[in-house]
């Protein structure tokens, strides 16, 4: 099981990237999310600098590489052989969460659904869409308008190309503005 997000600890992550250079930086946080995906990533500096597309020098390799280790079992897929230990230990510590939490909706839904606990009929405590002495419940619908003005981009009429005229009146009217 691989979930589409893996636990980032910022301040861990920042201070142990800290001497790297911007190319570095990048590469290895690239490489860390193809290793949450994949398993691992390729122990071969073409195909990383492929991955992150970014020329990796030797060095930048070797710098990267260092924070990586063989896989203990290989997979079998030739595009992983190398894993970072870190992210593999959040990675049963994920997993572990993801089962505990699993069963603990199959056991509640077991209860109230398999007629233990005193229900009747094995009808739990009421019907999925009804409260619990089986009424269905009403619902209601609210909706609610304002006066709030959809913000228009500080240049160029309906979008359109950032020209310095209009980066200048930007600035002008909020000096905290910065184009992106």
């Amino acid at each position: 099981m691989s979930t589409p997000w893996f636990p980032m600890y910022p301040t861990d992550f920042l201070v142990s990237t800290a001497t790297m250079t911007p190319i570095q930086g990048w590469s290895y946080t690239q490489l860390l999310m193809y290793a949450w995906t994949n398993g691992g990533i390729p122990d071969d500096r073409e195909a990383c600098s492929i991955l992150t597309r970014c020329p990796l020098s030797e060095r930048d390799w070797a710098i990267i590489r260092g924070r990586f280790e063989p896989m203990a079992e290989p997979l079998a897929k030739p595009m992983a052989s190398l894993v970072n230990p870190r992210m593999e230990r959040e990675r049963v510590k994920v997993e572990q969460r993801h089962n505990e939490r699993s069963e603990s909706g199959r056991r509640g839904a077991d209860a109230r659904w398999s007629g233990k606990n005193g229900s009747v009929n094995g009808s739990g405590n009421g019907s999925a869409n009804g409260s619990a002495n089986g009424e269905p419940m009403a619902t209601t619908t609210t909706t609610t308008t304002t006066d709030i003005k959809t913000p228009v981009a500080p240049f160029g009429k309906g979008g359109g190309r950032l020209r310095r005229a209009d980066l200048k009146k930007a600035q002008q009217a909020d000096p905290n503005w910065v184009p992106f």
